[in-house]
């Protein structure tokens, strides 16, 4: 079916839940529904510190557009983006937020709470079930693994364990820029405020809680996610604001947990981008690149 014939299709402001106006994704459907086992959905989460109003879902759309016309576009069933509530930010220079604002107020686990939801909803509309990748970049890749991280959140949050049973984790998780051990990137930064702060803001005082909410420092991904098969951790080393030592630290855990560079069931990989924190999104060529990668090496294990 061609263009002229209505796809892609794109639809942007689907409202998953009602907790807050950010509680909405954007979708676009490449072609019509084949239903085809070797196929998989690309969901992404966006990055911005868990606070920044101007980072959001449409920061997926270049990528997504040079996916569309890359090799493993017939590989991709959909794509989709997510937003989720943010923690506050005052002192945004454009759009401070406002402590009336339940989209600008959010707390640990708010911003996970909403990614389940808004996953949970896209696995019951389009019943794609496990075959999809889960981007995050920055944030959002500490998000993506969080789904991952079931046990932990069952026993910390009941609410949060009882809405992701209904989700089912991704076969493969792609981080980029990732933020992984949140503890040791506030130390790695202790002269500038600004990272605690944030870190703060989003996940409290106690620093007990950012540990356990670290998925650099979760030692139970065989147990919380037996399915998974591919783990994808791509940084930059122009990266200006996380460092190299953050997916090292995931890498390094992955292994003592038996993930290996070598084929097997459970597969790690390392890939180097180019370009700032940012920037590898801001064009998506660098974030498109990672996909393909992660994509192509999915396609080896259906």
């Amino acid at each position: 079916m061609s263009d002229a014939d209505g796809f892609p299709q794109y639809r942007r402001d689907i409202q998953y839940s009602d907790d807050s106006i950010a509680n909405t994704l954007e979708l676009c459907i490449p072609r019509p529904t084949t239903h085809d086992p070797k196929q998989v959905w690309v969901v992404f989460i966006h990055g911005g510190a868990w606070r920044d109003p101007e980072i959001d879902s449409s920061s997926f759309r270049k990528a997504q557009e040079l996916l569309l016309r890359s090799p493993v576009a017939e590989s991709i069933a959909g794509l989709a983006s997510i937003n989720y509530r943010l923690s506050p930010y005052p002192s945004h220079p454009q759009s401070p937020s406002n402590p009336s604002d339940p989209a600008r107020n959010a707390r640990h686990p708010d911003h996970i709470n909403d990614i389940l939801a808004a996953l949970l909803h896209l696995q019951e509309t389009f019943r794609f079930d496990d075959r999809y990748v889960l981007v995050g970049h920055s944030c959002g890749a500490t998000l993506a693994l969080q789904v991952a991280m079931k046990r932990y959140w069952g026993a910390q949050y009941e609410s949060t364990f009882a809405l992701e049973l209904n989700v089912v984790p991704p076969v493969a998780i792609l981080g980029v820029e990732g933020v992984y051990d949140l503890p040791a990137l506030v130390s790695d930064h202790s002269d500038q405020l600004i990272y605690r702060d944030f870190v703060k803001n989003a996940f409290g005082s106690d620093e007990a809680t950012w540990a356990a909410a670290s998925p650099a420092r979760y030692v139970d991904f065989e147990d919380s996610w037996p399915d998974g098969r591919l783990v994808v951790l791509a940084h930059s080393l122009e990266d200006e604001l996380v460092e190299f030592e953050q997916p090292d630290l995931q890498r390094h855990l992955l292994e003592r947990q038996g993930w290996s560079t070598e084929p097997g069931d459970r597969q790690l990989r390392v890939v180097d981008l180019h370009g700032t924190h940012d920037g590898v999104w801001q064009d998506g060529t660098e974030l498109a690149r990672a996909i393909e990668t992660t994509v192509q090496s999915v396609q080896t294990m259906l």
